[in-house]
């Protein structure tokens, strides 16, 4: 699952993990994306630390409440060692400051999903 205000963003993460195989829901609020989650399921969740209405960070603390090993990325364009080191308080796996490289959260999410939980190429 992508959670990304920014419609380009979030359209070009969603092209870019589909090519690589991945099925992705996005979203563009913490209540849509909890909506989902509940009646769809998700593998992984890429997370933007801003984003309308419930905070990233605190979906994030939700998400690891109540789906504990579920792994989530937290991206930010607003950054810095305060937010990374709050990120991985609050259970993020790994945590990207934008602009990142495709290819980087790519591997990033091949390395917090592992075989059997990740979604199977179409």
């Amino acid at each position: 699952m992508v959670v990304e205000d920014d419609p380009e963003m979030r359209a070009m993460l969603k092209d870019f993990l589909e090519r690589e195989g991945y099925r992705v829901i996005d979203r563009v609020s913490g209540e849509q994306a909890l909506k989902a989650i509940e009646s769809e399921g998700f593998t992984a969740v890429i997370l933007d630390k801003e984003i309308p209405g419930m905070r990233g960070l605190d979906l994030l603390s939700v998400l690891r409440r109540d789906w504990p090993k579920v792994p989530v990325i937290l991206i930010t364009a607003f950054g810095g060692a305060a937010v990374a080191e709050e990120a991985f308080a609050r259970g993020a796996n790994r945590y990207l400051e934008k602009p990142f490289r495709v290819d980087d959260l790519l591997a990033v999410l091949r390395s917090v999903t592992t075989e059997d939980r990740c979604p199977r190429p179409r």
